[in-house]
C-alpha cells in the first residue's frame, strides 16, 4: 500500500528547466461514494483557482493525481502544488485556494469543507534537476529511497542519468525525468532522496519499471553510486494547470 510519508513526489509534467523549485505535497483519502463530487470540484473549481495563481505567479505548477492499484487503505488521491522558491511556498500567497470567491464565485468553505476526507500532511521538497520533452505526461513513476552518500547519487543524477535519459527519453515514451530532495519532514521513516519518470502512457511505465524500457535499459548501473529504493509508486495525472 502507498505510505504518503515516504511520497517525494513531484510531477515535472510542464517543461520547466529550473531547479530550487519547492514542491508542496498533499495526500488525501476521498470515499468511493464521494469520489464523483470530488472529482467535479477539483477539475470545474480547483483547477481554475490555481490557473489564477499560475498567471498571477504565485504558484508554478498545480495537479490533481490519482494513485494506481489501491486498497480502501490507501491515499487515492494528491494535490501537488510546485513554487518557485522557499519564499514563495511560506508566503500568504501560497495558500492561493482562498482567493475561491473572487476566481469563480464560491467561498472556500462552501468548496472545501464538510468532506469526509481523511487528510494527511504537507510534504516539502528541493527540485535539484530535472529534463522535460514538450510533451505532457499522464502517468508518473516515483521511486524514493535514502541513499548511502546523496551528494555522490545528486552527481551521478546530474552528469551520468541525466544526459543518457535526454538522448532516449523521447524513443522510450518519456516525458519528463527528475530528482528532488527533502525538506520536511525529515527522520528515519521518510525517505531522504526522490526520482521521478513520467510517460506519455502506462505501457511504457510499465515498461520501464519492469526494466525493459529503452531509458532504463541504456543506463550502466556500475557506473552509479548504488541505491536501492524502499518503493516505487504510480499515480495518473487527472488536471492540472499549464504554463
Amino acid at each position: 500500500s502507498i505510505k504518503m510519508k515516504k511520497l517525494l513526489l513531484f510531477i515535472f509534467l510542464v517543461p520547466i528547466y529550473l531547479s530550487a523549485q519547492i514542491a508542496v505535497f498533499h495526500p488525501v483519502k476521498v470515499p468511493q461514494n464521494q469520489a464523483e463530487k470530488f472529482l467535479e470540484i477539483e477539475t470545474n473549481y480547483s483547477q481554475k483557482i490555481a490557473q489564477d495563481a499560475v498567471n498571477k505567479g504565485n504558484l508554478v505548477w498545480w495537479a490533481l493525481m490519482k494513485s494506481f492499484n489501491t486498497t480502501n487503505k490507501d491515499y487515492n488521491y494528491m494535490w501537488v502544488n510546485v513554487y518557485k522558491d522557499i519564499d514563495s511556498a511560506t508566503s500568504p500567497s501560497a495558500s492561493w485556494w482562498t482567493n475561491s470567491e473572487e476566481i469563480v464565485g464560491v467561498k472556500p468553505q462552501l468548496l472545501y469543507d464538510g468532506w469526509t476526507i481523511e487528510s494527511d500532511r504537507r510534504y516539502y521538497y528541493q527540485i535539484k534537476g530535472q529534463i522535460n520533452t514538450e510533451e505532457n505526461g499522464k502517468f508518473v513513476l516515483f521511486n524514493f529511497g535514502t541513499p548511502n552518500d546523496i551528494d555522490k547519487v545528486l552527481d551521478d543524477s546530474e552528469n551520468i542519468v541525466s544526459p543518457i535519459f535526454k538522448k532516449v527519453m523521447k524513443s522510450a515514451g518519456m516525458t519528463g525525468w527528475g530528482y528532488a530532495t527533502k525538506i520536511t519532514p525529515q527522520g528515519s521513516d521518510y525517505a531522504s532522496f526522490m526520482t521521478y519518470d513520467a510517460f506519455n502512457n502506462m505501457s511504457n511505465l510499465m515498461k520501464h519499471l519492469s526494466g525493459e524500457g529503452k531509458a532504463i535499459k541504456a543506463l550502466d548501473f556500475k557506473r552509479l553510486e548504488p541505491l536501492n529504493f524502499d518503493s516505487r509508486y504510480i499515480l495518473e495525472v487527472i488536471s492540472s494547470t499549464s504554463n
